[in-house]
This record gives structure tokens, C-alpha cells and sequence, in this order.
């Protein structure tokens, strides 16, 4: 076979299977698979983290995925007990099923940040509100005095390679602010501060297109500096 037509069947081969993996990548049930089995671990080495250290009476905690795990919320308020609940891949019911290592700290405020991952996996909006309704009961129930503040979920850029869906995401905040509305809890839309004219994650802010540059974290520390200092 010619040399020339040998390269050239091996970068048409490269390209199919490039392609075929990123198709793979994006779909729901292949998120789901690598969600079980290499999130949950990870998710499990934290929570044993969580669970070892010391209680801390009356902390601030950020809970919620990758988005909040991201930044460094104690340096961005010293002046703050801060704790970070943050994991990488997390969702709703993964919140859920660790709100006892949180409601043990019982916290001053509760900001929650969840819910793009369950998109990503095929997740229901429902299935999604159930788990955010079943949260805030719980914390409202076994830490009463726990400010909680609902945010809602952040836009992403144009094909983001995760295989997350930007135009699920506005729905969802929709019903986000909704329960809020309907539980006198404080709700922030970050939406409109992260996106850009069309409704995307501004790429000022991402080099990925899920994930928040220093930059990104900055505004939101500005958006809710009064909440936390209040």
C-alpha cells in the first residue's frame, strides 16, 4: 500500500476515534459511569477527611461541587471561620447524603452552590429540587439557627468538553428561585454577573469553559462579600 495512503488512513482512524470518545464523553450515561466509578471514591476520601477533622462551632461553609471546591474561600474573607465542602463532580443527592458532617459544625450560614453535574448526567429537574428541598429541611430541622443562602447555577461555555448543557441550566435556576421565593431563603443569581451577551459562560472568567479563573472568583467574592460579613 502507498506510504501516502497508509498516513492517511491513520489520521482519518485517529480523527473517528477522537471523535467517537467525545461523543462517548458527552453522553449521560457514560457521565454517570465515570461519575460512579472514579467520583465516588474521591468523594469518599473527602468525606473521610471532613469527617476527621475537629468540629467547628458556628463556621461559614460553601457546599456544593468542583465550581466551589475551586476557590479558596477562608483566604478570600480571613476575617471569616470559613470551611470549604466543596467536591469535584459532586450532585445534588451527594450533597445530601453528607449534610450530617456539616449540620454537626451547625453553621452561622450555609451557602449552596449544586446541580450542573446532575444536568450533565441526566439528571431531572425534579429529581434535582427533590434533593435541594430535602437539604434545606434538613439544615432548617437539626440546625435551625443556620443562615442559608441558595446560588444558583453558574452558565458554561459553548461545547464544553464535560458535556454539560448551557440551555438546561436557566430552567433549573428558574426553579431554584422559585423554592426560595416560596422559603423566604435569599437566593443569588449568579447568572447574569458569569454570562456573556449570548447567555454563555463569559470566557473571561474560564479557561475550560465549566471551571472559574481567579478572576471569576474575585466578582463573586464581590457579589456576596456583604452576606458573608453581615
Amino acid at each position: 500500500m502507498n506510504t501516502w495512503i497508509k498516513v492517511l488512513l491513520g489520521i482519518l482512524l485517529f480523527l473517528f476515534a477522537v471523535g467517537l470518545l467525545l461523543f462517548l464523553f458527552g453522553r449521560p450515561w457514560i457521565k454517570g459511569f465515570i461519575h460512579t466509578k472514579v467520583m465516588v471514591p474521591r468523594h469518599q476520601q473527602l468525606i473521610s477527611m471532613f469527617e476527621a477533622c475537629p468540629v467547628t462551632e458556628g463556621a461559614i461553609i460553601f457546599v456544593g461541587n468542583s465550581i466551589t471546591e475551586g476557590c479558596h474561600w477562608s483566604e478570600m474573607f480571613p476575617e471569616k471561620t470559613i470551611l470549604n465542602r466543596g467536591i469535584g463532580g459532586d450532585i445534588s443527592g451527594g450533597v445530601l447524603a453528607r449534610m450530617d458532617e456539616i449540620i454537626r459544625h451547625q453553621p452561622s450560614k450555609l451557602f449552596i452552590d449544586i446541580g450542573t453535574n446532575d444536568l450533565a448526567i441526566g439528571k431531572s429537574n425534579a429529581k434535582v429540587m427533590a434533593n435541594y428541598r430535602a437539604i434545606i429541611q434538613k439544615v432548617q430541622t437539626e440546625s435551625p439557627n443556620t443562615k442559608i443562602y441558595v446560588q444558583s447555577i453558574l452558565p458554561v461555555g459553548r461545547n464544553v468538553f464535560y458535556g454539560h448543557d448551557n440551555i438546561k441550566i436557566p430552567p433549573l435556576n428558574a426553579e431554584i428561585k422559585q423554592m426560595c421565593d416560596e422559603l423566604q431563603l435569599t437566593y443569588i443569581d449568579l447568572q447574569p454577573i458569569f454570562a456573556d451577551s449570548e447567555g454563555y459562560l463569559d470566557e473571561r472568567f474560564t479557561n475550560d469553559k465549566l471551571h472559574l479563573l481567579g478572576a471569576g472568583y474575585l466578582v463573586w467574592k464581590e457579589l456576596i462579600e456583604p452576606l458573608v460579613m453581615e
